[in-house]
């Protein structure tokens, strides 16, 4: 475990040990070098373990575990790419917390999907979703089987825009990313009711004409990010489909779907919307989660609860 790099020149990873995790490792990495920044890897001792009575483990034990966890890590991430600056960093404590700690000031924190079946995640907590749910920096949440896309494959960033409300800055990041990645841009709309409901309104508006109103206010939306970046291929593509399920369905064609948080609930920054829970549990490829501007900036992130 070496220097600390600069903190706004890295790629934070969050580390857990498990097989699921390594997708969320080769995309750090391939992050990292792409940007040209460090890659800072952060495992989490939880700071509340369950044990039996007749299996005494001390704090000790943990540490040890912790940092061979870390230490496989960064051999994994050298090993596939020697050039890169690896740091392994050990935090205590409660793991969402203790990540966006370890992230303030970074580019981007990177998690690995949480595999496991709904009650357990609620049980004893999704830390990918927690995370998303309050960072003030860019999350990506990563599948446990990511590969990257053949280099013969026309990079791809779709980003889902369900209203005007935030559009700003989620268009402003998901240009930027495109940009970077010298990728094409779809940007998705798309809007359905519950059936029962969806039908009355199919009687009384024809699809087609919200598809042409739809588009005109997607235009408008687009207008200063196309002039601001002019050499992002653009696709807008209007769908009558659940905004989820049409992200998901879009993700198998992309490297990376951009999503925005919502900025309501209470509190409003724990918050991550249907919309970017589904996306986060079915996409086929990376998840970036943008938090909202009105969200608040907090110096040090309140601990939240794990099962987030």
């Amino acid at each position: 475990m070496t220097t600390r790099p600069h903190e706004s020149d890295l790629v934070v990873l969050g580390v857990d040990g498990s097989a699921a995790n390594l997708g969320a490792l080769r995309f750090a990495v391939a992050e990292a070098r792409r940007l040209g920044t460090g890659l800072k890897l952060v495992h989490v001792v939880p700071d509340y373990l369950s044990i039996a009575p007749m299996v005494p483990l001390t704090a000790a034990e943990f540490t040890e575990t912790g940092t061979e966890i870390l230490r496989s890590a960064e051999a994994i991430a050298r090993e596939l790419a020697p050039d890169l600056e690896v740091d392994g960093w050990l935090h205590h404590g409660n793991r969402p917390a203790e990540l966006l700690r370890a992230a303030q000031g970074a580019r981007v924190l990177v998690v690995g999907r949480d595999g496991r079946p709904l009650p357990q995640r609620l049980l004893h907590g999704d830390t990918a979703a927690g995370v998303a749910a309050r960072a003030q920096l860019p999350v990506v949440e990563v599948p446990a089987e990511w590969q990257p896309r053949p280099d013969d494959a026309e990079p791809v960033v779709v980003v889902g825009v369900k209203a005007s409300a935030h559009a700003s800055e989620l268009l402003d990041d998901a240009f930027a990313v495109a940009a970077e990645r010298q990728a094409a841009l779809v940007v998705l709309h798309a809007w359905k009711l519950p059936t029962a409901y969806d039908d009355i309104v199919e009687s009384r508006v024809a699809v087609d004409q919200w598809r042409q109103e739809a588009t005109v206010e997607m235009e408008g939306l687009l207008r200063p990010h196309r002039e601001a970046h002019p050499d992002v291929k653009v696709e807008v593509r209007i769908v009558h489909d659940r905004p989820g399920h049409a992200l998901a369905e879009a993700s198998h064609e992309a490297d990376l779907v951009v999503v925005v948080r919502r900025a309501h609930g209470v509190p409003p920054s724990i918050h991550l919307g249907s919309t970017a829970r589904t996306v986060l549990r079915t996409a086929a490829c990376p998840v970036r989660v943008v938090a909202p501007v009105t969200a608040p900036r907090e110096k040090h992130p309140a601990t939240p609860t794990e099962g987030e």
